[in-house]
């Protein structure tokens, strides 16, 4: 099973304690989970360590402990891995949207001018960057109103400390949002696409409402949701039909349709045949 972060933080109220508005959350571990955790993030995600240390499985593997600050740009696919004694693990997640990079860079007036785009950085804590986290950390033991703007304000305060650890690298991290900003949707549900199964799932995944996202997908594709996804299921057919031995039932499962006779009659609504007889035709095995 792959989860979705931050929605599944959200629905996990049990497992998670939250600090959050509808574009900002910070969240703390409760319960502690065995083994591999498979996780794809819909925002930008800061993680903090507070005990214990982890592996993510990316494209290399990162270990990090209570000595790092790890951060992650939207759309990362990763396995996470508690390492060692899993009793003393505590750890925060804190994820942010596009709106509140820019918002900072616009208010600390951040100049980017590197060329260079970085998607994944582990930053070294120094006593300030630590002093940060102790404070994030204690606001889930406070009663002060509105400490989700005290954590945006010293998750701010991270980033510049941050930048004025590591400029080339963070301004690199910085540069990856700004530089995909305008492709964000599109990037969003094209690399989860095997996770949708339904227009509330392309709603999750964007965090957007059903009206923002068919604005949006009508002046990205000329298509609303529901026309995408089912364009997007019956390209994957296709493919499958022309290049695996799979049954069209098989095919017509794996493509998300719970009828083989739907999959049939939407299939050739848009190849104007049948997927035997588009099989007979193009298959290239």
């Amino acid at each position: 099973m792959t989860v979705t972060i931050p929605n599944y933080l959200i629905e996990s109220e049990n497992s998670y304690e939250l600090i959050h508005d509808k574009n900002f959350i910070v969240s703390k571990s409760k319960t502690l989970r065995e083994g591999k955790l498979s996780l794809r993030n819909s925002t930008h995600v800061l993680i903090l360590l507070i005990n214990g240390s982890k592996v993510l499985h990316l494209k290399d593997d990162i270990n990090i402990d209570t000595s790092e600050i790890l951060y992650l740009s939207q759309g990362n696919y990763f396995m996470s891995e508690i390492i060692g004694d899993k009793s003393s693990y505590e750890s925060i997640l804190i994820c942010f949207n596009d709106d509140f990079i820019l918002d900072f860079i616009k208010k600390y007036k951040i100049k980017l001018d590197v060329e260079a785009q970085e998607s994944v950085l582990c930053i070294k804590k120094d006593k300030f960057i630590n002093d940060c986290v102790s404070t994030v950390n204690n606001y889930f033991s406070s009663k002060i109103h509105k400490s989700v703007d005290l954590v945006k304000l010293k998750t701010h305060e991270i980033f510049l400390y941050t930048l004025a650890k590591d400029k080339k690298r963070f301004s690199a991290f910085l540069n990856n949002i700004v530089n995909t900003k305008a492709s964000r949707i599109k990037y969003i549900l094209e690399s989860n696409l095997d996770i949708i199964n339904d227009v509330d799932d392309m709603c999750k995944l964007t965090r957007l409402s059903q009206t923002v996202l068919r604005k949006e997908m009508l002046g990205l594709y000329g298509d609303k949701p529901k026309q995408w996804l089912d364009k997007k299921r019956l390209h994957k057919a296709s493919t499958l039909l022309k290049n695996s031995d799979k049954t069209v039932s098989q095919i017509s499962s794996s493509c998300g349709y719970a009828s083989v006779s739907w999959f049939i009659i939407q299939f050739k609504k848009l190849y104007t045949v049948t997927p035997l007889l588009y099989r007979e035709e193009n298959q290239q095995i």
